[in-house]
């Protein structure tokens, strides 16, 4: 998921790279024919914003404030725009760029700040326009100008929804990339998500984090006594149940197949070994449904502690793995901790 919002960002700063290339063209090219009509201010405008713009196509690329920079360059562009439009002797076709902005805010700035900007810059262009250019025939006057205020309205309304769903389509996908199909949960990559943001927390508050993983017992024996649905079925089950019993700020994760994972924020490894346990009997206690039958689920778990077993998630999966295969030889149906050691026999003999 972060992969995809620094995908976003490096679009962003394509989008401004174009945009700020197509500023130092149409600068030099407009300051060059303003001069020869004369119109000293606007030219020397654009003279001084082309050198700006320069400046800012050196940093654009390595920039840690890429919002604040996109909003530096914006708002002298559209000024300049406005001051266009308010000079004698300048060409009523600026106005092609104020009906411009919309897109451009939407597109750098995003949902709120695309909105605030184009509200502000499209009523001052429009506001300019019409003192500028109503004439003395009034309802000829009043009908170009409706055409203006509508026109500009109904681009900045066509930008903002387009925004909107974009994002929330956006959110959507990530939704249904961060999520198990089967059983709703969260997957393996909303469980490296969270856990890289819990450990920020758990380490500048001092406080514990944990993570426990777990494999149901003898999964195999279900799926061939009542098929891949009765698996199915076997697989929701367990993730009902022990959902019901975790906090909000816990995270139940399905890894795949018939193996979970539950991360533990202000955990320490007793308190989650604990959680596990009671996970287990919880379990056990409310036994599937399935073909008339009661079918009793168990699990076999392993927990690791964020500092003594590692520091990333592959390392405390790694760890958790470990000690969750050193459940499933002691006899399955229990939770391995640190310090808890059993005779093993070899994991690769036991057929889940």
């Amino acid at each position: 998921m972060s992969e995809g919002l620094e995908s976003s960002q490096q679009h962003k700063r394509l989008v401004l790279k174009v945009l700020l290339w197509t500023t130092v063209a149409g600068g030099v090219v407009f300051a060059g024919l303003n001069v020869g009509r004369g119109i000293w201010l606007l030219a020397a405008g654009e003279c001084v914003f082309v050198l700006f713009v320069l400046l800012v196509l050196r940093i654009v690329d390595r920039t840690t404030h890429f919002t604040l920079v996109t909003v530096a360059y914006l708002i002298p562009f559209f000024t300049l725009m406005v001051l266009a439009l308010l000079l004698p002797r300048t060409s009523f076709t600026v106005f092609a760029w104020i009906q411009m902005i919309p897109i451009i805010c939407y597109l750098l700035l995003g949902l709120r700040g695309g909105f605030w900007m184009s509200v502000v810059f499209v009523s001052l262009g429009v506001a300019a326009f019409s003192y500028r250019y109503s004439g003395e025939e009034y309802l000829l006057s009043l009908m170009m100008l409706a055409n203006i205020w509508i026109s500009s309205m109904a681009i900045t309304m066509f930008s903002h929804i387009y925004e909107r769903s974009r994002l929330a389509n956006e959110a959507r996908l990530i939704e249904l990339a961060s999520t198990d199909n089967l059983t709703g949960l969260a997957n393996r990559m909303k469980l490296s998500e969270v856990l890289e943001r819990e450990r920020s927390h758990a380490l500048r508050d001092n406080k514990p984090l944990s993570l426990v993983m777990l494999d149901v017992d003898f999964f195999k024996r279900v799926n061939d006594q009542f098929g891949h649905n009765g698996g199915d079925r076997a697989l929701c089950h367990l993730a009902e149940v022990l959902r019901s019993r975790l906090r909000d700020t816990d995270l139940l994760c399905r890894l795949g197949g018939e193996e979970f994972a539950v991360l533990l924020p202000g955990a320490t490894l007793e308190q989650a070994a604990e959680l596990a346990n009671d996970l287990r009997r919880h379990l056990a206690a409310h036994p599937l449904d399935i073909e008339s039958t009661q079918q009793i689920m168990t699990f076999s778990a392993g927990v690791a502690t964020l500092g003594e077993d590692g520091q990333s998630l592959d390392e405390l999966m790694q760890t958790a793995d470990r000690r969750m295969y050193e459940a499933k030889g002691a006899g399955r149906d229990q939770v391995v901790a640190a310090g808890q050691q059993y005779p093993l026999t070899a994991p690769v003999l036991q057929t889940p």
